[in-house]
């Protein structure tokens, strides 16, 4: 039996994110390596305003952390909705350890195809909330990125680095922006990125 993790990982999904089949395979492993795993519901399948579903993070992370804190794993627009709850609504003092997989840290040109979509206005390049964000990440927190050059959904590609000094950007060749929820090779890297703190 591997041993447990010291803290709990919450899942937080991207855009039509749906509980249970979103994170399925990926939580299953996670959980398969001793980690105590939750996943975070965010409104409207994140379709919405990234502001409010950061809110219904923020009230999720509360009722699990408790006193303690806990990692974050963040695929596409769910890093967004994430470094919003940190820099914004005090998540700093509750996560440990953030890891975004795809997420658009400098917007997409694939938002426009999406243009009714309040989470589209704001995830495209030069957006205001993006503007807001800058590309910091709180002290304390630990910052894991990993990102391809062919992701597909993040144009360009390099638009998913996140340029804070202290992150940590892997670059993962050959992987599509879905691709990261199904890989044991990416799944390997995050435990290991969990377990080290680095």
């Amino acid at each position: 039996m591997p041993k447990r993790a010291a803290c709990p990982v919450l899942l937080v999904h991207g855009i039509l994110g749906q509980r249970h089949l979103y994170w399925n395979l990926f939580r299953r492993r996670l959980e398969q390596d001793g980690f105590q795993v939750e996943e975070v519901s965010l409104p409207y399948s994140l379709l919405g305003d990234i502001r409010i579903a950061a809110e219904r993070l923020s009230a999720k992370v509360e009722g699990v952390a408790k006193e303690g804190r806990v990692d974050l794993v963040c695929h596409s627009a769910g890093g967004i909705v994430a470094r919003y709850y940190l820099k914004f609504l005090g998540g700093a003092k509750r996560v440990r350890h953030i890891v975004f997989l795809g997420s658009p840290h400098q917007g997409t040109y694939f938002s426009y195809v999406l243009p009714v979509l309040r989470i589209a206005a704001q995830v495209r390049p030069g957006a205001e909330l993006l503007r807001e964000l800058g590309e910091d990440v709180p002290d304390g927190v630990k910052a894991t990125n990993f990102w391809s050059p062919v992701d597909g959904v993040i144009i360009p590609a390099q638009n998913s680095i996140l340029r804070h000094p202290g992150a940590r950007n892997v670059k993962v060749p050959w992987m599509h922006h879905w691709g990261f929820l199904l890989s044991p090779t990416i799944h390997k890297q995050v435990v290991h990125a969990l377990r080290d703190g680095k």
